[in-house]
């Protein structure tokens, strides 16, 4: 796992939107959303969308596809400001689509397990 600048995330990840056609961001909750990291090495992230129900769209259709096809997407996890880590490939394992009671509002929750299915940076 190699730690690289926000311009060599970028340069594969090319938005600034946490979910891009090829790889995901996760973070600490930095970014408002509560990804969960499991011990055992999965993922729980939050779907796209601070407000208001989250829908079948954008990001969140993106994942729904990757699940649907098996397509493996590139992780990489905020350490710091402009420090990033890859964390390899993970394949969408599952979703659910469940409400928030504290913000009262129905989101997404896609569980992505590694996959050991490594393509170079």
């Amino acid at each position: 796992m190699s730690s690289l600048s926000w311009s060599e995330v970028f340069a594969y990840h090319r938005t600034r939107k946490g979910i891009g056609k090829r790889s995901l961001l996760v973070d600490r909750g930095e970014s408002g959303y509560r990804n969960v990291f499991l011990p055992d090495g999965r993922i729980l992230y939050q779907g796209e969308g601070k407000r208001g129900n989250q829908e079948p769209v954008g990001g969140n259709l993106c994942l729904l596809l990757a699940q649907k096809r098996g397509t493996p997407l590139r992780v990489f996890l905020r350490e710091r400001p402009g420090l990033w880590r890859d964390l390899g490939c993970y394949r969408v394992e599952g979703h659910r689509y469940s409400l928030l009671p504290e913000e009262g509002r129905w989101v997404y929750w896609f569980t992505l397990a590694p996959c050991g299915c490594e393509e170079g940076l």
